[in-house]
């Protein structure tokens, strides 16, 4: 029994808990599209580096469960018949031959079960498609904000050097307790993270998001309904990339057995499920704030110095569901309060329209915001956006009505902080020649009166 259940009693939850798994397991995907438009999804499964995709395969599975299902109907009404004709005249010979009708369906039916197996786990396959305006091969730069100083003064420091003299990390100290690429957060650091997440979270309320805390795990099926699946050459989508999702160990008692509990990416995951299996009025815009966790599988060389690629971080995200005519305006929306956040910080910056390569399989559409971190001498992704039209919905049962017919929402999200990536643009853009760093003006009603942070030497 769910855990909620027992605990409360209550039947009522039961049937929700109940119907929400249904939902998971029947997701609603157009298998028609994908039949009459293979090619067109076949070439967008590989400009992702999703080889394994088959929407050949899904179109000839469709055809198969069309014509059993049709089989299946001529069996049913066979049964019917002689079910009448044997209430009239039950004789020997119509006995037999229902039997032999019942044979025959139940077979068909076991076909007909395997066929729609098959055909549904080959098109949880297929990535989303695209939008036609998404860019092959490089991204689009669509706006850069702010000067960008490639001038390197001899005292200019990386985030880690900069982070060590002001004390505000302790990096060994966290890999003697959880290994390598997680940080204790301490002192003025602390306070920066807390400033960052308060800011952040007011500005999204006063963009009219409703605030959220979220759960750090959701069970294997959610976080999947989602799109957050691994492209390891083992996995369905084949990508030649390593899974980046932590599982629970030991497996969590009250997740069924084959549907473990995950640690969560984002709170995208969360907060898009919190809808399943549900009707909504939209746009339902909601703010989340969750710990992230990330395996970061195959990082290497300077993006894993100090804090910059870590396997647990802070994290504020944004998520919209839209009517399906809105979903590229909420987009533009979300990107535009993301610049005003980053405007406000002071940082440079610039926005990006990714291209297909750079897609995860939910996205139709994603924007990255890179700031310029000089310490680094490079730009560095701080957030994305993106819009994943009725992927997740589909998946995840959630509809809305549309001119009075009922339709799947579009989702969209958006990263306001991803706290550490803030911190190092912070850090490195923001520093003084004696070894400070002044505080952004927006964050200091956080920071306990700090207006400048010092090193602890002086």
């Amino acid at each position: 029994m769910h855990p909620l259940v027992r605990r409360h009693g209550t039947q009522q939850l039961s049937h929700s808990f109940h119907r929400q798994l249904r939902a998971l397991q029947t997701a609603s995907l157009d298998y028609k599209h994908i039949r009459d438009h293979a090619s067109t999804h076949e070439a967008n499964a590989q400009a992702r580096n999703m080889p394994s995709a088959q929407p050949h395969k899904v179109g000839q599975l469709y055809d198969d469960f069309r014509s059993l299902t049709a089989q299946v109907q001529a069996q049913r009404t066979q049964l019917n018949t002689l079910s009448r004709q044997l209430s009239c005249a039950p004789t020997q010979q119509l006995r037999e031959q229902a039997k032999q009708v019942k044979q025959n369906a139940r077979a068909l039916d076991a076909r007909l079960a395997a066929v729609h197996r098959d055909m549904l786990h080959a098109a949880l396959r297929l990535p989303n498609l695209a939008h036609p305006e998404v860019p092959h091969g490089e991204p689009r730069v669509v706006k850069v904000v702010g000067s960008q100083h490639t001038e390197h003064p001899g005292w200019l420091r990386d985030h880690l050097d900069v982070a060590l003299r002001l004390g505000i990390v302790d990096l060994q100290a966290a890999a003697r307790v959880a290994g390598s690429r997680f940080v204790f957060w301490r002192k003025a650091g602390a306070l920066l993270e807390l400033a960052l997440v308060q800011w952040a979270v007011g500005r999204a309320v006063q963009a009219g998001f409703t605030p959220h805390v979220t759960p750090d795990m959701a069970r294997a099926s959610v976080v999947d309904a989602c799109g957050f699946r691994p492209r390891s050459s083992g996995s369905p989508e084949g990508g030649g990339e390593p899974s980046q999702t932590y599982r629970a160990t030991p497996e969590a008692l009250e997740a069924p057995a084959d549907d473990p509990l995950c640690l969560v990416a984002t709170a995208e995951i969360p907060l898009v499920a919190m809808r399943l299996g549900q009707e909504v009025h939209v746009p339902e815009r909601l703010a989340g704030l969750s710990h992230c966790f990330r395996a970061e599988a195959g990082a290497r060389g300077r993006d894993t110095r100090g804090v910059y690629r870590l396997h647990q971080f802070t994290k504020v995200e944004l998520v919209v569901l839209a009517r399906p005519d809105e979903s590229n305006t909420e987009l533009d929306r979300l990107v535009d309060f993301q610049a005003a956040l980053y405007a406000d910080l002071g940082l440079t910056f610039r926005v990006l329209d990714m291209p297909m390569h750079e897609l995860g399989a939910s996205a139709y559409r994603k924007y990255d915001v890179e700031a310029w971190m000089p310490g680094r001498r490079a730009w560095g992704e701080v957030s994305s956006a993106s819009n994943c039209t009725d992927y997740q919905a589909r998946r995840l049962g959630i509809r809305t009505r549309c001119q009075g017919e009922l339709v799947f929402v579009h989702t969209l999200n958006a990263t306001a902080v991803a706290v550490p990536r803030l911190i190092v643009a912070i850090l490195e853009s923001f520093q003084q020649e004696d070894g400070s760093v002044v505080v952004p003006e927006v964050l200091r009603p956080w920071m306990m009166g700090m207006d400048v942070l010092r090193p602890e030497d002086k």
